[in-house]
């Protein structure tokens, strides 16, 4: 005999048959992923303007020489360091040409006596100069003076920094030492005096080097 579905089977039954399908979510919400933000990559400067505007970038953001470090240079420079082959491993080195005459340099050291940090950047003669002229003699420094020696202590007084005399032995003001908190930025001139100038005040500042640290 088959057994008798009872009351109670009989309606649990029924209430399955009559339950509306489960609905599937064709278009499901995508899972949000955590993104981070890559510094940005800069290209080489190619103007002197452009190698000043971005050490006064590293300048307005750094507490101290320590903030130019490696990696920051090689990002906001765009350029990649090199070591120098007979040199101790913490002095790096990048150097590229401006102009048929100049070219610039940015050394990353650390001091042999004192054992600060310190960069230097400078402006100097290219190899093809030198080797066609005397020597110590230079050519005319205002080729690459987009930004010059006033312009470049006015915008760095601008981001906070306070300006020194950099007196040297025989008197003479040579620069400025611009200081902020711990960073302390040398600044050193080169001055042109134009043909036939007939007052000193003529006389053009462009920027030669600058040391930090």
């Amino acid at each position: 005999m088959k057994p008798r579905l009872t009351t109670i089977t009989a309606a649990l039954l029924l209430a399955a048959c009559s339950a509306p399908p489960e609905t599937v979510n064709k278009h499901p919400q995508p899972v949000k992923k955590e993104t981070k933000t890559m510094p940005e990559t800069k290209t080489t400067p190619q103007t002197q303007r452009e190698i000043l505007t971005r050490i006064l970038e590293m300048m307005a953001a750094s507490q101290s020489v320590k903030d130019f470090s490696r990696e920051r240079l090689e990002q906001t420079f765009g350029v990649k360091m090199l070591h120098h082959e007979d040199e101790d491993d913490d002095d790096l080195y990048f150097f590229a040409n401006l102009s048929k005459n100049w070219n610039w340099h940015m050394n990353k050291y650390k001091d042999p006596i004192e054992g600060q940090d310190g960069v230097d950047f400078s402006f100097n003669p290219t190899a093809e100069y030198n080797a066609t002229h005397k020597v110590n003699e230079e050519p005319n420094i205002t080729e690459i003076c987009d930004m010059d020696y006033d312009e470049f202590v006015k915008k760095a007084e601008a981001l906070g920094f306070t300006q020194t005399p950099n007196i040297v032995q025989d008197g003479m003001q040579m620069g400025v030492y611009l200081n902020r908190t711990d960073l302390q930025v040398k600044v050193i001139p080169n001055y042109d005096y134009p043909e036939g100038a007939s007052d000193a005040a003529e006389k053009k500042a462009c920027v030669r080097r600058i040391l930090v640290g």
